[in-house]
């Protein structure tokens, strides 16, 4: 229970990453509220968390519109009494998500409603969040970024442009929130799905993204979650500003697997002799080899 007693706000809350986040923040201890525009899936989450004894409160509210923002906050106060912990998780699109497309075929209109909408969303959010903790003088601001930000996707460029300014504005506010011991950070998480069903075209297609990353998977919300609760708890009370890539090591590597110019090992491949694999699936063995006795010395048994 590292978040016990603290007030959360997700926005975006309803599926996959958001749904994710707001789950592990109720179980942790926090009472959670979940922003999203998505009225069944909403319910459907907060009918979830009520049955397991979690503590939330679902909002409907377009977080673009600075009025329903503050409505939003005043639920936050009204319910909980305060908010410790904002995750601005949300993406807004456009109609048919027109933003997407070659570049020369996106239209203008598209463009400057997709930027406007998400930026003012950030914005708004993030102003009403930090007026709540700088009285306290503490709270945690976590934006979730993405590896386009610092990886173009193709025919992302609004996206993209989105995700590049919300790591400028992290690093900018982190710096004007320090005073008052409000800290801003930034996930940078790579491909993130729920498991599909084996043999779908999803399993498919997250099994070649996954092949492209070193651990051999695509990010699962959970693994966004954690990273979250780590940000949001007191033990992070020094980490401000920061970004951190939540990819399995894929923005590390300098081309995927399929291209590299070396052989990519595998764990079959190795030698059996070299000890590191049990064919049994025991680690035992190793350890003993690799843990100290007591004169200091490996062990040889």
């Amino acid at each position: 229970m590292l978040l016990k007693g603290k007030v959360a706000l997700v926005t975006g809350a309803a599926r996959n990453v958001g749904r994710g986040i707001a789950l592990r923040l109720a179980r942790e201890g926090a009472h959670v509220l979940l922003d999203d525009i998505e009225s069944a899936a909403l319910e459907g989450l907060a009918a979830q968390c009520r049955a397991d004894g979690l503590s939330v409160h679902p909002v409907l509210a377009d977080i673009s519109n600075p009025t329903a923002v503050q409505s939003m906050f005043k639920q936050a106060l009204k319910e909980f009494g305060g908010l410790d912990i904002l995750v601005n998780n949300a993406v807004i699109h456009t109609p048919s998500k027109a933003e997407r497309g070659p570049f020369l075929r996106v239209r203008a209109a598209a463009w400057n409603e997709f930027l406007s909408r998400n930026l003012d969303a950030l914005f708004y959010t993030s102003q009403a969040a930090a007026k709540i903790m700088t009285r306290c003088r503490r709270g945690s601001i976590i934006n979730i970024s993405s590896n386009g930000a610092v990886q173009a996707h193709r025919q992302r460029l609004a996206y993209d442009t989105f995700k590049g300014a919300l790591e400028s504005f992290t690093r900018a506010l982190a710096v004007d929130l320090a005073p008052w011991n409000v800290r801003v950070n930034a996930l940078r998480p790579c491909a993130v799905a729920d498991a599909p069903a084996p043999g779908t075209p999803a399993e498919v297609r997250d099994r070649r993204l996954g092949a492209m990353i070193p651990l051999g998977r695509i990010a699962r919300p959970a693994d966004v979650a954690w990273a979250v609760v780590f940000l949001a708890a007191d033990d992070a009370a020094f980490i401000t500003g920061q970004i951190f890539n939540i990819d399995g090591g894929m923005l590390e590597q300098s081309r995927p697997p399929e291209l590299e110019l070396e052989p990519v090992i595998k764990p079959e491949d190795l030698d059996l002799e070299d000890g590191l694999i049990d064919p049994g699936g025991n680690c035992r063995s190793v350890r003993r080899q690799l843990s100290p006795d007591s004169s200091g010395h490996g062990n040889k048994a």
